[in-house]
């Protein structure tokens, strides 16, 4: 005669916790990345063939990264499909980066400056928007929220800050801020992390904030404006191995 398996209370809470995060692993959504800094077509190439989800041209004069809009003209006409191309701008004026965008065919303008509002960022017409946020230590989320509000955008990056540049520090968000920052967000938007990442690291930050996406320049580079394939498909791997990996 069969025996019918009965468990205690401890046994349940074991099997129902183990049951959980599979389900959880199961449905955990893919980190996208953004290899940024792209200054030659080698480099471009290689990141899609490595996994990237999209790729970063800085078009600021106060950039070690800066590329010309003919140049990244030239890069974007040869990436595969299902890669995106991301416009990186810190002084052009709305109307020049709607003209940067349709001569490039650019899908996203990331927007590097305080001094982009909710209306330089609904007079971008020709491309997605993504704004940064560099967060000091008493930021308040309301800040994102507002922006949202008055502007429809939903997409944000937050980078490390540093007065005298906009981006590319190597530096990072301290883990307790950018912690508290996307706890508060929750599912209000789909933020982006960005600020001295590499493949020794994103893994760990990934799993500690569950960012929509993550951001790098100077973690994947031999020197500025030139990746490391290496590193690239380093750091790649790193992201992508973060869903066999239990969240902290």
């Amino acid at each position: 005669m069969a025996q019918t398996l009965r468990f205690d209370g401890y046994q349940r809470k074991i099997i129902f916790t183990i049951s959980f995060l599979l389900f959880y692993f199961k449905n955990w959504p893919m980190t996208k990345i953004k290899i940024c800094g792209i200054t030659r077509l080698e480099d471009a190439l290689d990141a899609c063939r490595a996994g990237a989800d999209a790729l970063g041209f800085n078009f600021s004069s106060t950039s070690s990264r800066q590329i010309t809009p003919v140049l990244a003209q030239a890069i974007i006409a040869q990436l595969p499909p299902f890669v995106q191309s991301v416009g990186i701008f810190v002084e052009h004026s709305p109307q020049e980066i709607n003209a940067i965008c349709r001569l490039c065919n650019l899908q996203v303008a990331q927007l590097h400056s305080d001094e982009y509002q909710p209306k330089e960022a609904q007079a971008i017409t020709d491309a997605k928007v993504i704004k940064v946020f560099r967060p000091k230590k008493d930021f308040s989320v309301q800040e994102v929220l507002e922006f949202t509000q008055n502007s429809g955008i939903r997409t944000f990056l937050f980078d490390a800050f540093r007065p005298d540049m906009a981006g590319g520090t190597g530096e990072r968000i301290s883990a307790a801020l950018v912690k508290r920052i996307f706890e508060q967000l929750g599912s209000t938007c789909f933020p982006i992390l960005a600020g001295g990442l590499n493949e020794t690291n994103v893994r760990e930050a990934i799993l500690f904030t569950r960012p929509y996406g993550v951001d790098t320049a100077s973690g994947v580079e031999s020197k500025p404006g030139v990746k490391n394939p290496d590193k690239v498909n380093a750091f790649i791997r790193a992201v992508h191995s973060t869903r066999s990996q239990v969240p902290l």
